[in-house]
């Protein structure tokens, strides 16, 4: 059933995601789900770069985080709160060693 514009978002994609049944987050189902979610809100990469599906390809997924930066913001706050000892072991990895003097 369609919605008019005074429909609220939430409640329209929610329908979307029933309808397409784009349930699944996780592995690369899920992320096909989002890329089909962002090419349905109008994000559309003409090229179709990285396509997964006839209805997704990861470049719709850049076009809309380069579009949005929330989006990203939203995914480093997520990243942060996420306490993974392989993701902090990782990044320690990738930092300079401590310069600090040692004790006598």
């Amino acid at each position: 059933m369609k919605q008019g514009r005074n429909a609220k978002l939430s409640e329209v994609l929610d329908q979307f995601i029933d309808q397409e049944k784009l349930y699944r987050t996780e592995g690369r189902r899920g992320v096909e789900n989002l890329c089909t979610i962002v090419r349905a809100i109008g994000y559309k990469d003409p090229q179709y770069w990285g396509q997964l599906s006839s209805k997704a390809a990861i470049g719709d997924l850049i076009c809309f985080l380069e579009d949005n930066s929330g989006a990203i913001e939203a995914m480093l706050e997520w990243i942060k709160e996420r306490r993974s000892p392989e993701w902090t072991e990782a990044l320690i990895e990738q930092l300079p060693e401590d310069n600090a003097t040692e004790e006598e």
